[in-house]
């Protein structure tokens, strides 16, 4: 009985791609490990990314510039001169009008330090579309 047309077309196109596919990984050269000065130099530049943030404030240290905010676990942020602090979306307002009990929301980073830095912080609470 001989094989059907198929098999012996299409036999040796398939044992040659399995034979290639378990010898890809032994023939490959394997990457050289990034050296430490490079990795090392690498993560000072880049920033962690911004994250959104919407909470109460518990206390404000206006000789530290900072504030904390929470409602179970509480967080410290810290105001940078290039934060921008908001009254709604638009009007501009100062750090001291930062108040204990105010509702804020806004984007922060994280710290290496586990504190957060601020973005932006806009004061009072999202107003909703059409009201």
């Amino acid at each position: 009985m001989q094989p059907s047309l198929f098999l012996r077309r299409h036999l040796p196109l398939a044992a040659a791609l399995c034979l290639a596919l378990f010898a890809a990984p032994f023939a490959a050269p394997a990457d050289p490990a990034p050296s430490p000065a490079t990795t090392a130099t690498a993560a000072p530049t880049a920033k962690p990314r911004p994250f959104p943030f919407q909470s109460v404030i518990v206390s404000v240290d206006p000789a530290a510039r900072t504030f904390r905010m929470g409602k179970k676990v509480i967080h410290q942020v810290h105001i940078l001169p290039e934060t921008k602090i908001t009254r709604g979306d638009t009007v501009p307002a100062a750090f001291e009008t930062l108040t204990p009990g105010m509702e804020i929301r806004g984007a922060v980073r994280k710290r290496a330090d586990g504190d957060y830095d601020a973005v932006s912080v806009k004061i009072g609470p999202k107003e909703k579309p059409g009201a």
